[in-house]
């Protein structure tokens, strides 16, 4: 349609969610017709008028942009006065250079002491436009952006920042309004949740018709819950800062007071406050300080104030234009009265990101950053397994760190005129740094491992390896192709076989090729003293198990956990605990992305029933390696040693027959400390020390004959070992 005033065409479209790299750069996207109709070329400035008119630059959007969209951040919104998926006006619109602009901080005490912040904004708004009443944010590494109103420009209306505008800060003679810091572009990794969440929040407020004319009750309260620092807290103030709703946020144990009344009283001015500034959310964070199951708590002052929580949310029902939003991360300690429909009507869980998550949280976290340019984020995704958004924050965060600590002593620093901090760029291996401090908050409980071992460190078992590959690659790393065929990752992989035969070493480094987190217990270090204690430890670690997924959890010597009920010496802890994990193993809680190895060299004691299809799907048994697995496994222990040139791998391999993985290995360290003992008796100077400085010495050497000192050394039991079984290998 054409503007009768302007004679320019102008568009009426929807708004969508900006794009990660627009955050705060000024920038609408649109579709290829949607400019060419409007006759604009990128770059060129557009007008957006909702409640009120702001500008921005205009580019192309990606082919995946629905048509008549336009894709604008959480500042341009809240400049135009519109909320996601309404209806905005666009228009081409002609700009004038900005010879100055006048900036007034929406918060000044951000501005740290002695801190000039004209050249940083110089920067961030060079090349963008803006008018009058139009908010500008300003990103900063390791804290929320620097919000700043626009309180005047030279000339007036709509003006572009050039190199030569000036920018002055003004003070504050009155509080400007304060824009919502978070915005739905901040959340990362939770698509779909925010996408729940406001359909269950926004439609029912901003538009009750929808639901009168479908005859549609909407729901009246919505609970997250998930492990701490996955985001919950951050898509209610998201909802605060974007929706323009009323919000009221409520932190559970600050409705706690000390007088008999007190506290029942505080939660009714919250519910009054709410229905009187309607629509309006009101968000209860940390729920289960708030409204504790009833019969597990003995303090009365407890009771009374989940029995107010239950009469005022039963009110809603005469007030839709209120939704409580409830926030928890033990939503088993929740009063049961709480969770029926028409009280919390939806539980939309919040879980730890995946791979494609902790990419798009990394984003984020590292827009404001400046990363040089080996800092690859794909493969910081890929090695962040169960790390959640405030992990990722706190890695971002510890990279900085270890930046500056490197770079500290080239900075000039001047108390007066702040630091000099030149070229200073994070790179990847202050990241590297970081993922050593840095722990995963959803396994801290546990000692959770990123192994360093791969297949090169196997050798031989050829046929378990490629048996591995099928059963647990493929699906962890192609499971949507695999799904068409109806294959998907088994839930329980047994190892049985010899001791020192490569099970526990097979499956660190399976973990390893997969990229998989790495949790290893032994089976007898999950018993505990007192009653219900071994169950509950159990419990938790398949819990966290899950949170740290793809995980592999490896239970090493299984028969001591489980063995079978009913045997001679069992006692009633042991079958409480066979039960507990064959309830696990069950698929009673499904656990996709976990898959539980278990290693025993005594399958004949185990509990039957954890052996059926649906807990431990097969069992590969790992045989003594034969003449040339033993040869493999030689060269894999002899790989780094200075071997010399007499020695023959393959007639060891012969002379070992029926020696273990385990035993080769210490056959080889065995050999090699005989050599340096030699070494260090041939090359001690008249001082009775090793030479001080290379080369002074012959090169130390491991020969033939050290090898055959260590094999009769071991054959006949010395050197504190006992002799290898001599059974022929299978």
């Amino acid at each position: 349609m054409e503007e009768p005033e302007t004679g320019r065409r102008s568009l009426r479209l929807r708004v969508a969610e900006a794009l990660p790299e627009d955050l705060h750069r000024g920038i609408a996207r649109l579709g290829v017709a949607e400019m060419t109709y409007l006759g604009l070329s990128p770059g060129e400035v557009v007008q957006i008028a909702g409640l009120r008119a702001t500008v921005a630059r205009a580019l192309p959007a990606d082919s995946g942009t629905p048509p008549r969209t336009l894709r604008i951040d959480g500042t341009t919104r809240q400049n135009s006065g519109v909320g996601l998926d309404e209806e905005v006006t666009v228009q081409r619109i002609g700009v004038s250079p900005a010879r100055a602009v006048v900036l007034t901080p929406s918060d000044p005490g951000g501005i740290a002491h002695g801190e000039d912040p004209v050249p940083l904004l110089h920067r961030r708004l060079l090349g963008c436009a803006v008018v009058a009443g139009d908010v500008v944010a300003v990103p900063r590494f390791g804290g929320e952006p620097l919000l700043f109103t626009v309180t005047g420009t030279a000339p007036r209306g709509a003006v572009l920042v050039q190199e030569g505008t000036r920018i002055r800060i003004a003070a504050v003679d009155v509080e400007p309004p304060r824009a919502g810091a978070v915005t739905y572009e901040d959340v990362g990794g939770l698509d779909r949740e925010l996408a729940r969440v406001r359909e269950l929040v926004e439609l029912p407020l901003k538009y009750p018709a929808l639901f009168r004319r479908l005859g549609v009750r909407p729901p009246r309260g919505v609970l997250l819950y998930g492990p701490p620092g996955t985001g919950k807290t951050l898509i209610a103030r998201a909802i605060a800062a974007d929706s323009r709703l009323h919000f009221v946020h409520v932190d559970g144990p600050a409705i706690m007071r000390k007088y008999y009344g007190e506290s029942e009283a505080r939660l009714r001015e919250v519910f009054d406050e709410a229905r009187r500034h309607a629509p309006s959310v009101i968000f209860l964070d940390e729920l289960d300080a708030l409204a504790p199951r009833r019969e597990a708590v003995h303090g009365d002052v407890e009771k009374r104030v989940v029995g107010q929580l239950l009469a005022l949310m039963d009110g809603l029902e005469e007030r839709g234009d209120v939704i409580v939003v409830g926030a928890t991360n033990i939503p088993e300690l929740l009063d049961p009265a709480l969770r029926r429909p028409g009280r919390f009507d939806r539980e939309i869980p919040i879980p730890v990101p995946d791979r494609d998550g902790r990419l798009a949280i990394l984003r984020i976290h590292t827009r404001g950053m400046a990363l040089a340019a080996d800092v690859d984020l794909e493969e910081l995704a890929d090695v962040t397994h169960g790390f959640v958004g405030a992990d990722l924050a706190a890695l971002c965060r510890e990279a900085g760190m270890a930046a500056l600590r490197r770079l500290l002593p080239e900075i000039r620093l001047d108390p007066e005129a702040g630091a000099d901090s030149g070229g200073i760029q994070v790179t990847m291996a202050d990241f590297r740094h970081a993922l050593g401090e840095v722990e995963p908050s959803a396994t801290r409980e546990l000692v959770l491992e990123r192994p360093r071992e791969t297949w090169e460190h196997v050798g031989g078992l050829s046929q378990i390896r490629t048996r591995l590959r099928v059963l647990v690659e493929r699906p962890l790393r192609y499971g949507d192709l695999l799904a068409g065929f109806g294959l998907h990752l088994p839930r329980g992989i047994l190892f049985t076989g010899p001791a020192g035969t490569g099970k526990t070493l097979v499956a660190r480094a399976l973990a390893s090729s997969v990229r998989a987190n790495f949790i290893g217990v032994e089976g007898p270090s999950l018993f505990r003293k007192w009653m219900g204690e071994t169950e509950k430890a159990l419990r938790d670690l398949f819990r966290k198990a899950r949170q740290a997924s793809p995980c592999i959890l490896f239970i090493d010597e299984l028969d001591a956990l489980a063995p079978a009920r009913g045997a001679a010496g069992a006692t009633e802890a042991g079958e409480r605990a066979v039960s507990q994990l064959l309830a696990e193993m069950d698929g009673i809680r499904e656990h996709p992305g976990v898959l539980v190895i278990a290693a025993t060299n005594r399958p004949d004691r185990l509990e039957p029933a954890l052996l059926r299809p649906g807990r431990f799907d097969y069992i590969l048994e790992f045989p003594l390696p034969d003449v040339a697995e033993r040869e493999e496994i030689l060269a894999v222990h002899t790989r780094r040693l200075p071997l010399a040139g007499d020695v023959d791998l393959g007639a060891l391999a012969e002379a070992t027959a029926g020696w273990s993985g385990a035993e080769l290995r210490a056959l080889c360290q065995r050999a090699a400390l005989l050599a340096a003992d030699e070494w260090f008796e041939e090359a001690e100077g008249a001082g009775g020390r090793p030479p001080a400085a290379p080369g002074t010495a012959p090169a130390p050497r491991v020969g033939a004959r050290h090898f055959r000192l260590a094999l009769a050394e071991m054959e006949g039991g010395s050197g504190g070992m006992p002799p290898p079984r001599r059974v022929e290998a299978r």
